[in-house]
């Protein structure tokens, strides 16, 4: 029963790739690249001012709430109606304070599935944070290696935005951080590092852009430099990315070049209600029109199986009675997994096995004199002597509990000193897996 129910949502997902655009569009929402294309004014959060990037006027906010900064907005519209503006997408660029960056190791995970993996562990990577959140992260990331830096922010702050700029007939079409924003002279084509430095009143940024890749972000705030230890630690931490290539956002007419909304658009914030947003009216007719003649010939091809969906309504309730009888089942092996994780640290510590280590060395170097032996995570250093060194190092490599058997040092008037692992602890993988930043 659960391999007919998994067929039958593959099947849907294919009939849904194989309709018109326009129908998709309807059925799940533009993408966030569709939206990028859309964007035609793009407007600046710099030091309590809104800037409109394209017409380089500005207005002063005295807070950066959700209502002030779509006021703003609108102000700097004003010469256009209320219907142009409903039809113009804008790109609102903000600094990084409105942004949380996490850096994640996941070995073996495909740039397909990057995304929706760090989505996944949320809840693990910012435990912190118990409201829902929006990832931005380039997948090619997943291409270059194991460790990944996202970008994270409050949905409920896309959605106060969106909604303030809808109030003043603005449409809201993607989120960015303003350091990401950049023109085409600027893109990281050539594959060499870019460093940004983005200053402003209160704060500083500083971030390092590879192959289209955000592999750094460091952020402070002006304050704390103020103390030595801090401007110290920044100065070094600056030093430690340095690059030849170096851009400094250092005042708002720094971002005047930079108004290209498809550089490192894989970084944009896109709110719910933009991805949902209805098109224009003679659009809409006209996809309606191509969902109901779709429709009217999924139905007719549809006609011999309509007996099949009858039984997999019987059958799917026939499931869903299994499921309820088994949910105390699942409630337990829940609770069996949970403790699985959370002593996983102690039980899975390596075994080295050293009772049965001894036993095996004591057969493999009889009758020979073993005088010192250390044992430390696996790995042992024996010490001897014995008128044939080389056959115990032969003896001991052909053993299968013994790996990495050398010579340490020289052999010294028949005296011997041997290096050798237990070929079943692996203590590296298990700092890896449990400890991976140490």
């Amino acid at each position: 029963m659960p391999s007919f129910a998994f067929d039958y949502s593959q099947w849907r997902e294919q009939l849904t790739a194989y309709l018109p655009p326009q129908v998709r569009t309807l059925i799940k929402g533009a993408s966030g690249r569709d939206l990028v294309k859309k964007i035609e004014t793009s407007f600046l959060l710099y030091d309590n001012k809104i800037v409109h990037l394209e017409t380089r006027a500005a207005v002063e906010i005295k807070s950066t709430d959700a209502l002030s900064i779509a006021a703003a907005c609108a102000e700097l519209l004003t010469t256009l109606s209320a219907e142009q503006r409903k039809e113009c997408a804008a790109l609102l660029l903000l600094p990084a304070n409105f942004f949380v960056a996490t850096t994640t190791t996941m070995p073996g995970v495909s740039k397909e599935n990057l995304a929706s993996a760090l989505k996944l562990q949320a809840d693990s990577i910012l435990p912190s944070l118990e409201e829902p959140l929006s990832l931005a992260i380039n997948s090619l990331s997943a291409a270059l290696g194991d460790e990944h830096l996202a970008l994270w922010m409050l949905e409920t702050t896309l959605t106060d935005l969106f909604e303030a700029f809808a109030a003043k007939d603005i449409f809201l079409a993607a989120v960015k951080p303003r350091f990401m924003n950049g023109s085409g002279e600027n893109r990281n084509e050539s594959g060499e590092k870019i460093r940004i430095l983005d200053v402003d009143a209160e704060t500083e940024t500083c971030a390092v852009i590879e192959d289209s890749i955000l592999k750094s972000l460091l952020h402070v705030r002006k304050q704390d430099l103020q103390q030595e230890v801090f401007q110290q630690q920044w100065q070094e931490a600056l030093a430690e990315d340095s690059s030849e290539n170096v851009i400094e956002l250092v005042e708002g007419s720094n971002y005047f070049s930079r108004i290209d909304a498809q550089a490192n658009q894989e970084y944009c914030f896109f709110p719910h209600g933009a991805l949902h947003a209805t098109r224009r009216t003679a659009q809409g007719k006209q996809y309606i029109a191509a969902a109901a003649a779709v429709l009217a010939v999924l139905f007719i091809a549809a006609a011999p199986f309509i007996l099949q969906s009858f039984e997999f309504r019987s059958l799917a309730a026939t499931l869903e009675m299994q499921r309820e009888m088994a949910s105390d089942a699942r409630q337990d092996q829940a609770a069996v997994v949970s403790f699985e994780n959370e002593w996983g640290l102690i039980n899975d510590f390596p075994q080295q096995r050293l009772r049965e280590a001894m036993f095996t060395l004591q057969n493999i170097l009889r009758p020979d004199t073993l005088t010192s032996m250390e044992v430390s995570e696996g790995l042992i250093k024996i010490q001897g002597s014995s008128n044939e060194p080389q056959a115990i190092l032969q003896r001991l490599e052909q053993d299968p509990m013994f790996t990495e058997v050398v010579f340490s040092r020289a052999t010294n008037n028949q005296r011997y000193y041997i290096d050798l692992r237990i070929s079943t602890v692996n203590f590296e993988g298990y700092m890896v897996r449990y400890f991976p930043d140490e």
